[in-house]
């Protein structure tokens, strides 16, 4: 008896197809992940994945939180690198990640601005956990972090989001350009943060 068609208990035939699923994201990135494409990888009906997940939209949303995790995960800060390094290669990694499954990213980042009540909740978890990373990498660096600083992290993740997402639809640079970018980008940003009177005049 196969692996696909052999008796699973619940969790393992989930977890059977979010691997399929995963397996699909990997072979083409820029495809769009469907019921249909992932059943087959699995080797099971499309009636069979909509048994164990309830329904597309649930679906989807186990494919975006089983991604949400492994991102999380890959991001961490390594405290063997120096800080400099530790965000950089965070950021290294969060874009590496996103360009695993590019439509995937941008399914959930629409979603979440369309109202998705669930993939709203995952996406700002997700925003928040990254967000509190990259400001205690910045702290580790020596920069004091005030409310500006705060503010400007957040907003620079935003930057990146939309930076990713204007990529997706037209990847006018390549990958590692927009590594450079995404990186470069929050050191720029946070040289605004200085106070008032260190700013030379023009």
């Amino acid at each position: 008896m196969s692996p696909t068609t052999a008796r699973l208990r619940p969790d393992e035939r989930r977890a059977q197809i979010l691997e399929a699923a995963r397996r699909v994201l990997l072979a083409d990135p820029h495809r769009e992940l469907t019921v249909e494409l992932v059943a087959a990888a699995a080797g099971v009906s499309p009636a069979l994945l909509f048994h164990y997940f309830g329904s597309k939209k649930k679906f989807q949303y186990a494919v975006i939180e089983e991604a949400a995790a492994e991102v999380m995960l890959r991001t961490a800060p390594d405290p063997s690198l120096p800080p400099d390094e530790q965000l950089r290669a965070g950021i290294r990694a969060f874009v590496r990640a996103v360009l695993e499954a590019p439509q995937l990213y941008r399914a959930t980042l629409l979603r979440s601005a369309a109202g998705d009540p669930e993939i709203r909740a995952l996406h700002s978890q997700l925003r928040q956990v990254f967000s509190q990373w990259v400001i205690g990498a910045v702290a580790q660096r020596g920069i004091e972090v005030t409310p500006v600083v705060e503010l400007a992290c957040h907003g620079w993740q935003g930057y990146v989001e939309q930076t990713l997402l204007t990529w997706i639809d037209d990847p006018t640079v390549p990958p590692d350009a927009l590594e450079h970018l995404c990186a470069q980008s929050l050191d720029a940003i946070l040289s605004t943060t200085q106070p008032l009177d260190d700013v030379p005049n023009e």
